[in-house]
């Protein structure tokens, strides 16, 4: 089932701006046993990001109960909501009082391996640069195609995750996922100041790192860094945390550090 602004259906205004420009944001929330997981993390982040967009995020009592009609009987699954600016003509101009538009489905939630949680991930090194916006970074933009064109570098199968640098070989983060590494104890992540994407997961495993007293860096991290690290694991809201076994040949154990952070997910709320 598809809402659009409350209504059941499938099509947008074909002039939609985030059809024609990318113009609006997008939230994917797990859906465990008819409830929406992190629930209010998501929601935080969406109206923070309208803010950046000059857009009127919609009450969140309104998404609460479209979400509620879609999770009806849901035990495991996925909704994403979209808000876009809407139709307000062509122009890259956005119109003074935007009519946003409010998407909301629900999807079936993906076979995930096993052995990815267990013995960790094939980890591909991107040649598609992430794009540097300070104004953006953190934001979950509609805008993805640095994304798209990153995961069509690899074959699938042959890699489950790969990792994007800005143009100065700087991480930034996997295609999909935040990476963190860990170097002698301290975990390691990049500061995401003027680009990617501030992940519902990621601000999950900082917290989880504060509790558990492991030192935090939020800096730059060089290849050359990833590649000298002790353990890798990268991570989002759908797959949480999955450990990297293998990155440009070199392999890596499942780390007692990571398990830590795997073990201790359930905990947050």
């Amino acid at each position: 089932m598809i809402l659009i602004n409350g209504k059941e259906q499938s099509h947008v205004d074909v002039s939609d701006r985030g059809l024609a420009y990318g113009d609006g944001l997008f939230e994917t929330i797990e859906i465990a046993d008819e409830k929406a997981i992190h629930w209010h993390r998501h929601i935080e982040r969406l109206r923070l990001g309208c803010q950046v967009l000059g857009l009127t995020c919609p009450d969140e009592n309104i998404l609460a109960q479209e979400c509620d009609r879609l999770i009806a009987g849901i035990t495991k699954g996925i909704i994403k909501i979209i808000i876009t600016r809407g139709a307000t003509g062509r122009g890259y101009r956005p119109s003074q009082n935007p009519n946003t538009t409010r998407i909301l489905s629900i999807h079936p939630w993906p076979k995930i391996p096993a052995v990815y949680y267990n013995e960790g991930i094939r980890l591909y090194s991107c040649e598609t640069p992430a794009s540097i916006n300070c104004k953006l970074a953190g934001v979950k933009t509609l805008c993805r195609l640095d994304q798209v064109l990153a995961q069509s570098e690899w074959v699938e199968g042959e890699y489950e995750e790969g990792l994007m640098f800005d143009d100065n070989q700087l991480v930034i983060e996997g295609t999909k996922t935040n990476v963190f590494i860990i170097k002698q104890g301290t975990l390691h992540t990049p500061s995401l100041k003027c680009a990617g994407i501030k992940g519902i997961m990621r601000e999950i495993v900082l917290e989880i790192a504060r509790v558990l007293n492991i030192p935090i860096i939020e800096t730059e991290i060089s290849k050359t860094e990833v590649i000298d690290a002790d353990e890798i694991f990268v991570c989002n809201s759908i797959i949480k945390i999955w450990p990297v076994r293998e990155y440009l040949n070199k392999q890596y154990a499942v780390g007692d550090i990571t398990r830590k952070f795997i073990n201790n997910i359930g905990h947050i709320e």
